[in-house]
């Protein structure tokens, strides 16, 4: 019995690992650049523009999101501008990176190979001004006051609802520093 326990080896309380539906198992990683042998599968863009936050959803849904796309081959934060157009009608100024989500596919998963690795970034997207919704786009939208912005991430998002608060604290911080 005493050797089992010598070579056991502990999970660490720091690492936090999430079950994205039943294709995924994920780990947040905060820091200010993708990895460049990894490639994005999916990405969550959260608007603002000055202290409101925008929420969107497909015409139907009964939940508020925020903005999501498949950025496909290509530069993340242009697919993410142009779906930010699309779904809520911001014109975005800036992108900033607040981290990504670590993912390797589950054996359940049905379009990657078990442990194929990918990432899912969270980025703050700070609109110049917000106008319309494109005709024909099937969104709609709101503003919201950045303490509800947030609550209606949570309700979305449950998985990752910390991680989206950790983008709006970052606005936040950002923009009464003036950087933003």
């Amino acid at each position: 019995m005493m050797p089992e326990i010598a070579y056991r080896e502990p999970r660490w309380a720091h690492l936090l690992e999430l079950n994205i539906g039943d294709a995924w198992r994920a780990r947040w990683v905060k820091d200010e650049e993708l990895p460049q042998d990894v490639p994005v599968n999916f990405a969550y863009g959260v608007v603002y523009l000055g202290d409101k936050g925008y929420v969107c959803r497909p015409e139907g849904a009964t939940v508020w999101g925020t903005v999501e796309c498949e950025p496909g081959p290509g530069d993340v934060e242009t697919a993410l501008k142009a779906a930010a157009r699309e779904q809520t009608g911001a014109t975005i100024e800036k992108a900033v990176l607040v981290g990504f989500l670590y993912c390797k596919a589950t054996s359940l998963n049905p379009d990657f190979e078990a442990g194929a690795p990918t990432t899912r970034p969270i980025f703050i997207l700070t609109a110049s001004k917000v106008g319309d919704i494109p005709d024909g786009s099937p969104y709609q939208r709101r503003r919201l006051p950045i303490n509800e912005h947030i609550k209606a991430l949570r309700e979305r998002y449950p998985e990752i609802g910390a991680y989206l608060s950790e983008a709006a604290e970052k606005y936040l911080v950002l923009r009464a520093r003036g950087e933003l």
